[in-house]
């Protein structure tokens, strides 16, 4: 068998190179070996005139005529298909090439007329051919004629006697149409896409033009359904590159770097990038290419013939094995599947069972049998989510798995929703976890850490406390041997200021240490906002403090509301504080991406830069003895942190305080119990 495919392979080599000479033989009239030999070079003359020119052609052309030629709107490059084929021209010559694309077709031909660029492609006519000199022909160009989608008078261009017709200015479909027809008024446009808007605009019957030009103006305006391209074309003509009458020599350069374009077949690629298709040919040598396909044809199939059968019995035997393969492959799928300790479910779209794993079986304690081919929402004894249906809809229509935490007969759960693609019913994976005992344990988990942390404060907490105890003790000691009735006063007024800061850090220490709810709530932000505000408002009026609320009264959601009332009343206890003799508060609140963002503004009297990074250190504090323990801003910068969230302070002293806090809705790293 080996001795065998290595004579085919032999054979079929040799025949490929005496089809593949054939074929360039009968394209280009060069065969495969005589490609081999030295290209043509330019002469000194044209080297000469290069020399003269500055080294450099200019290709002068509009940009905008997609695919042909436009400037890409994402990296602002001149691109498109003849832009690849000048390029590919300058590489071939060796001869740098510019480009100076106009606004317009009509302009890129005045300019053309008036030598400020070098050349420029346009199909050949009579009136051209007055003033420019013409290449070998590059490639093949149709004009089409482009109508409402119900027009029915219309079939070719023959039919646009006494109509209206869109065309860009200087094309040469105008110039076809007025040497043919009769009786026509031209609607001059600046391109195919201004000409297909006043066609939907119904002041013009037709648009006529470059097919491919107008294909693509067609899609990219979503104008296939109102529009329609008639299937008889006007023209289907040659396309040169045209030059000044004077630039004899040009012409012999860019001609000469036509034919090895040409030998190297470099067109028919360039227009299969561009377009997925080979560029049309002329019938003059169809007669052989069908002649050389015949018989590439038969050779092609003598050869399959031959491997045919010998590939056939190899064929089976690998079937055969790959399908011994797929079965062991899917058992060890299925033992797998079975072992997991999740409920496993594979449903359709129907929620019909096609299959589940043994956990789902001993759950309901039935056989696998049972199960398939039921309903799964006729197995009360699963627990699933309210809204199950959304979630099996959005995981078939995203294409993505899906995940979601719910609650349900005293357990929490974790679904999990895998779309699986290669199934020949489209199908959806389930998985079911109970996840109470993780939630728990995380919980606890969470207490302990904060615990530990009030450990570590306990420290700063003595230190703090035996401040005021300490006052305390000796004004004490005061009202016991002073008789005089100021000093007894101001005693009494020291130890009720020492108790009450002391009672402060107290205070804040317990808020720090309890545990808090982690419910994530759906919360109206602006009335969550003014009643903590209307708690506040007997220490705004006694400091003299105006205080306003920019919030949307429709703005809501998902958020911890327990750590979301730290962060605002410890904000806003700072914010008096910064303002002793009186100032303005502004909280401003906005949504942006599942995010809730909040700016608390103050114009009291600031902190230093120096002091900015530690503000939200445990006791750190810039106000005065007695006025402050430290702890605000270390509790609303945990609260925030607990939350998934970001807090930020610019200050300028003596203009104010500025703080940035954005949260996550849905709680950021809290449960999501909703």
């Amino acid at each position: 068998m080996k001795r065998q495919v290595f004579y085919v392979v032999i054979i079929s080599i040799l025949l490929t190179l005496v089809f593949v000479n054939m074929y360039l033989q009968i394209e280009s009239g060069t065969g495969l070996f005589e490609r081999l030999k030295d290209q043509p070079i330019l002469t000194e003359e044209e080297r000469n005139w290069l020399k003269n020119h500055g080294n450099k052609i200019i290709y002068g052309a509009d940009y905008s005529s997609p695919p042909l030629r436009y400037v890409d709107e994402e990296n602002g490059q001149y691109s498109g298909f003849i832009v690849d084929y000048i390029t590919a021209l300058s590489f071939e010559l060796g001869v740098e090439f510019d480009f100076k694309p106009a606004d317009s077709w009509n302009e890129a031909l005045i300019q053309l007329s008036r030598k400020e660029s070098d050349f420029f492609d346009m199909i050949p006519s009579e009136s051209r051919e007055k003033e420019f000199d013409f290449t070998d022909s590059v490639y093949l160009l149709r004009g089409a004629i482009l109508v409402p989608s119900d027009e029915q008078d219309i079939a070719d261009y023959q039919d646009l006697t006494g109509k209206v017709v869109a065309v860009p200015k200087g094309d040469y479909a105008l110039e076809f149409l007025q040497s043919r027809i009769n009786n026509i008024q031209f609607i001059n446009t600046k391109n195919i896409q201004e000409a297909i808007l006043t066609l939907q605009d119904g002041q013009a019957d037709a648009v006529v033009g470059d097919e491919p030009v107008i294909i693509y103006y067609r899609d990219q305006l979503r104008a296939k359904d109102n529009v329609k391209i008639l299937d008889n074309i006007m023209y289907e003509q040659s396309v040169a590159l045209a030059v000044p009458k004077s630039e004899k020599t040009l012409l012999s350069i860019l001609n000469k770097g036509i034919r090895i374009l040409k030998q190297k077949e470099l067109l028919n690629k360039i227009q299969q990038k561009w377009f997925g298709i080979s560029i049309p040919s002329s019938s003059e040598k169809l007669y052989q290419k069908i002649t050389l396909m015949i018989t590439v044809f038969l050779s092609i199939l003598l050869l399959i013939s031959y491997l045919f059968y010998h590939w056939n019995s190899l064929l089976k035997k690998e079937v055969e094995k790959r399908t011994n393969e797929l079965n062991i492959s899917r058992e060890k799928l299925q033992i797998t599947f079975d072992g997991l300790t999740h409920l496993m479910i594979v449903i359709d779209r129907d929620f019909t069972i096609q299959n589940v794993n043994d956990a789902f079986c001993d759950l309901l304690g039935i056989d696998k049998e049972m199960a398939l081919k039921r309903n799964l929402m006729d197995f009360q004894k699963i627990v699933l989510p309210d809204d199950f249906s959304e979630i099996i809809k959005n995981t078939s229509k995203k294409e993505h798995r899906q995940t979601l935490e719910y609650s349900g007969k005293g357990r929490i759960y974790k679904i999990t929703t895998f779309p699986l693609k290669d199934e020949i019913i489209p199908s959806i994976l389930i998985m079911i976890e109970d996840i109470t005992k993780i939630r728990i344990s995380e919980q606890q988990l969470l207490q302990d850490r904060k615990m530990a942390a009030v450990g570590q404060l306990a420290a700063g907490v003595a230190h703090e406390i035996r401040n005021p105890l300490g006052l305390i003790r000796n004004y004490c000691y005061l009202l016991k041997n002073s008789p005089d009735q100021g000093k007894l006063e101001k005693s009494i007024q020291v130890i009720e200021n020492s108790v009450e800061r002391a009672s402060g850090i107290i205070n804040n220490l317990l808020n720090f240490s309890r545990i808090s709810s982690n419910t994530v709530e759906k919360i109206q932000i602006r009335e969550f906002m003014v009643n903590i505000l209307a708690l506040e408002e007997k220490a705004l009026k006694t400091r003299n403090i105006d205080y306003n609320v920019y919030c949307d009264d429709d703005l809501s959601g998902y958020l911890n509301q327990e750590s979301l009332k730290h962060i605002i009343t410890n904000l806003i206890s700072n914010a008096v504080d910064a303002m002793p003799q009186g100032g303005s508060l502004i909280i401003r609140c906005n949504i942006d991406h599942d995010t809730l963002f909040i700016k608390f503004i103050d114009n009291g009297i600031g902190i230093e830069q120096d002091n900015l990074k530690d503000i939200f250190n445990p006791f750190f504090t810039t106000k005065d003895p007695g006025k402050g323990t430290g702890l605000g801003l270390y509790i609303v910068f945990n609260e925030v942190q607990k939350c998934g969230g970001e807090i930020k302070a610019f200050s300028k002293p003596g203009v104010g305080t500025t703080f940035y806090i954005k949260l996550p809705l849905g709680g950021g790293g809290c449960n999501e119990n909703k």
